[in-house]
């Protein structure tokens, strides 16, 4: 049920989101806790507080009312990605393009399975990295388990 509510509730929501100027990033439906949380992340170039996520939960609210896509209790909530959100798809790795992100691998690739550096580019196939120690490095999207903003202590 989860994946195609998720895929039906982004078709119904995310072009007025675009329209309130923002970009929908990502949709849960967890249960956490015993308690059901539908979870809509939204990002803009000029941040997200709480004024953003309050406009963004009251128009969901009324709408998710009036189509009543869920038959079970659940709890609404709107906020920003999280830092140590994985970056799964293309727009991720577009708005964090120059960032210093971490990379892990299935397997390794040059005697390593783990990376961080800039990300420089990427396209359906391939990542370009900057990293200090290695210098640039290009890695297959395929052999890639996890990307994240790289987080310094």
């Amino acid at each position: 049920m989860s994946k195609n509510l998720i895929e039906k509730l982004k078709l119904e929501f995310e072009p007025s989101i675009i329209d309130m100027g923002y970009e929908l990033v990502d949709i849960e439906f967890i249960k956490e806790n015993y308690e059901n949380y539908l979870r809509f992340y939204i990002y803009s170039e000029n941040g997200i507080d709480i004024d953003d996520c309050e406009k963004v939960s009251r128009y969901l609210d009324v709408k998710l009312d009036e189509i009543d896509p869920i038959d079970v209790h659940y709890y609404l909530e709107v906020s920003s990605p999280d830092l140590n959100r994985p970056l799964k798809t293309d727009d991720d790795l577009r708005r964090n393009v120059g960032e210093i992100i971490e990379v892990h691998l299935y397997k390794k690739v040059n005697g390593l399975k783990d990376y961080i550096g800039e990300l420089k580019e990427y396209n359906s196939d391939e990542i370009k990295l900057l990293s200090e120690n290695i210098g640039e490095v290009v890695l297959n999207r395929k052999d890639i388990s996890l990307i994240k903003i790289w987080l310094e202590f």
